[in-house]
């Protein structure tokens, strides 16, 4: 069993990789997208616990799923953004984008990691609840 999926949106492929490495090497499923263009497809078809979400793309940046609205993206995962920025801009972007995170690419891989996973975590364990709570329902009906 995987410890969780990661969809990273991002055109730095050497940057990339490099983390999807360490990533798998701790039990979790990597999708590395390299357009926001069809972002809905990939977020729908693969269901991630957690979006990584570059600001500065080519053709659209990462601001613009925002633009378009998470209800639109067809997803309830974290969307955090991760970006080479400095800490405060990023901090000032998210609060203004409505993110629910960010991360800089500079910061140490170990802590990279740790927040992917404590992302990971809480939406599995809000998934679980969810879910507790509706075969609850589901049962309380069929009675």
């Amino acid at each position: 069993m995987t410890r969780g999926k990661v969809l990273i949106v991002d055109d730095e492929s050497e940057l990339l990789e490099g983390l999807a490495f360490l990533l798998r090497e701790e039990g979790i499923e990597v999708e590395i997208h390299e357009s926001i263009i069809t972002l809905p497809l990939v977020v729908r078809k693969i269901d991630p616990d957690v979006i990584l979400l570059d600001l500065s793309m080519p053709a659209l940046s990462g601001s613009a799923v925002f633009a378009m609205g998470r209800k639109r993206l067809g997803s309830d995962a974290p969307l955090v953004l991760f970006s080479g920025c400095a800490t405060h801009e990023l901090a000032k972007r998210a609060e203004e984008l409505g993110a629910d995170g960010f991360m800089s690419k500079t910061q140490e891989p170990a802590d990279i990691i740790a927040r992917i996973e404590s992302w990971i975590d809480h939406r599995r364990a809000v998934r679980n609840v969810e879910d507790s709570d509706a075969s609850r329902t589901a049962s309380v009906v069929a009675h």
